[in-house]
């Protein structure tokens, strides 16, 4: 598909998923962990899927987003606006530093030590209970005011609609980029890529610092729809779950992770009839695409109309 006929396509399906959310508090609900987990897996899709680097350490940006908010809401609410980029920052140079610290390792070592980044963050929100709130997390989070306008449930998701729409868009631009080609090179043969002069260190810890950052907007957009944080929400199931979301939709682009997202909510609490087996179903779905389409649903889709075309 075309560039100018995906950002069509997206748009009408993102007014439509808009449209559907808005009807009642539930879907609201199911729309914003959509969104929270679209953000998450797009911020992970942009080191995994361009520059082939594992990381597994989204549930610490993700838990620095949310409570970024929640303690500057509680030390001074006037400055409720500037806990956003203060934590987008704050998770790009912790994602920046990471990488720097790791940046000889790849593959299963990376994954590991990474992990237990996350792993270490979760335990120390749950264990400073001066700061973080211990094991019952933060709450009464001021709604969140711009210029005088509150920004209720449905702003929210409007707004989270609209970031995903425009970050999976330009993630999109990005790949078809010169700079996407030389992360995707270093993916399929690092040796090669450093041999043609392709700066590779500095291109993966610029994805691991990006990737951090638009995951933290999760977390962001969770703590100002909740208005409550609790460390369970940031464990490092959430990234395992995460990670299947780009296989499941398909790598070939960054659409993929969204429709991941979408379908991990849809399997484990949107649908009534899944209520009950959604995460074993969910397992199941996920062996069935990397068994029957290693590419995922799009690269599948895709495969598929070529075909009908060739034909």
């Amino acid at each position: 598909m075309s560039s100018r006929r995906e950002m069509l396509v997206s748009l009408v399906l993102s007014a439509a998923f808009l449209a559907y959310v808005e009807a009642n508090a539930y879907r609201q609900d199911l729309g914003m962990l959509a969104i929270a987990y679209a953000l998450l897996a797009l911020g992970m899709y942009l080191p995994l899927a361009l520059c082939g680097s594992l990381s597994l350490a989204y549930n610490a940006y993700f838990a620095i987003g949310a409570y970024a908010v929640a303690i500057i809401s509680h030390a001074a609410a006037a400055w409720m606006p500037v806990a956003i980029p203060i934590a987008v920052l704050i998770s790009m140079a912790t994602a920046a530093l990471l990488g720097l610290v790791t940046r000889r390792l790849s593959g299963f070592h990376l994954a590991v030590a990474t992990m237990m980044f996350g792993i270490a963050v979760h335990t120390w929100l749950l264990n400073t209970d001066s700061v973080t709130g211990g094991a019952t997390g933060i709450g009464d989070i001021p709604r969140l005011d711009i210029l005088g306008w509150g920004l209720d449930r449905g702003p929210l998701i409007a707004f989270g609609v609209i970031l995903v729409w425009l970050i999976a868009t330009a993630i999109g631009r990005l790949r078809a980029s010169l700079v996407g080609i030389a992360m995707r090179a270093q993916r399929e043969s690092l040796v090669a890529a450093a041999a043609n002069g392709v700066p590779t260190a500095a291109l993966r810890i610029l994805a691991l610092a990006v990737g951090a950052g638009i995951a933290t907007l999760a977390g962001v957009l969770l703590a100002f729809m909740n208005r409550f944080v609790l460390p369970d929400s940031f464990a490092i199931k959430v990234v395992f779950l995460v990670l299947f979301m780009p296989v499941l939709g398909g790598l070939a682009t960054p659409w993929g992770a969204v429709l991941g997202a979408l379908l991990v909510v849809a399997f484990t609490l949107g649908f009534d009839f899944f209520q009950g087996p959604g995460s074993l179903t969910f397992g199941l779905l996920t062996l069935g695409v990397l068994l029957l389409v290693p590419n995922g649903l799009l690269g599948g889709l895709a495969a598929l109309v070529g075909r009908r075309r060739s034909t």
